[in-house]
């Protein structure tokens, strides 16, 4: 859990962070009391924040550094202000797994010919509870996107890919009565090969193969939808999912 700094600690760290290292001198703003100053800056060398570099006994002319874990902290974002809190609070990064199947007359999987199905889930799951469409869920921080997709699609459905290919990004930031609901980037995904029994329901939702023309439809809403898979569907349907380019798009969406 992130440490919570005061005004002066903050201050100290942004400094450091546009310097190889400060003076104890150059970094005490005048109005600030000695020794409050450096009580906030032993608080940081003692959560190994930063180190101090010059001799053992504290003077004027000793320097200051961020260490690895100050360096960490200060190349991440920190909210300023509490609305800047609770819009970061939104934000994240789910990724989207679009699987297709081929089958025929008998609903027997078949490599070529046949009609193409689409997995497709109804989500068990707020916020999109009852709702119908391909599955995916969130990236771990540190996970790479195609593993994210590969853990969801087995925690999920049951089925083991390792074919997912990513197609491109879309993020979405949701209004729900004016105000931000939700802004998430969402990597989408796509395999046709995999193996594995479909689990038909989970904690996440009730999973089932439906036809493409279904498919788009189900992720035709103008709201709580994004547009980028419903032409990753069309492309699917045309046989030119090869063909689509990488693609990147930004959508507001809002309920009024």
């Amino acid at each position: 859990m992130p440490i919570s700094f005061s005004p002066i600690q903050n201050q100290i760290l942004t400094q450091l962070k546009n310097a190889k290292s400060l003076r104890y001198s150059e970094m005490k703003p005048k109005a600030v009391p000695n020794d409050l100053f450096n009580y906030h800056l032993q608080f940081l060398v003692k959560k190994s924040f930063i180190r101090k570099v010059g001799g053992a006994k504290a003077t004027s002319r000793d320097g200051y550094q961020l260490t690895e874990i100050g360096v960490k902290h200060v190349a991440d974002a920190y909210p300023l202000n509490k609305e800047e809190e609770k819009n970061a609070s939104l934000f994240k990064i789910n990724v989207i797994t679009i699987v297709s199947r081929r089958i025929n007359d008998r609903g027997e999987p078949v490599r070529k010919g046949g009609r193409t199905q689409i997995l497709n889930q109804i989500r068990g799951v707020h916020p999109s509870y009852g709702k119908i469409g391909v599955p995916g869920g969130v990236v771990r921080k540190g996970e790479e996107i195609l593993a994210a997709a590969a853990r969801k699609l087995e925690d999920e459905t049951g089925l083991v890919s390792y074919d997912f290919r990513l197609l491109g990004f879309q993020r979405r930031m949701m209004y729900v009565n004016h105000e931000l609901f939700s802004d998430v980037m969402f990597p989408i995904s796509y395999a046709e090969t995999f193996s594995g029994e479909l689990i038909s329901e989970s904690k996440f939702g009730r999973n089932v193969w439906v036809g493409i023309d279904q498919a788009i439809q189900n992720e035709s809403a103008e709201f709580d939808s994004l547009v980028k898979i419903r032409d990753v569907l069309v492309a699917i349907k045309a046989g030119k999912i090869k063909k689509l380019p990488f693609f990147y798009e930004e959508n507001v969406q809002s309920d009024s």
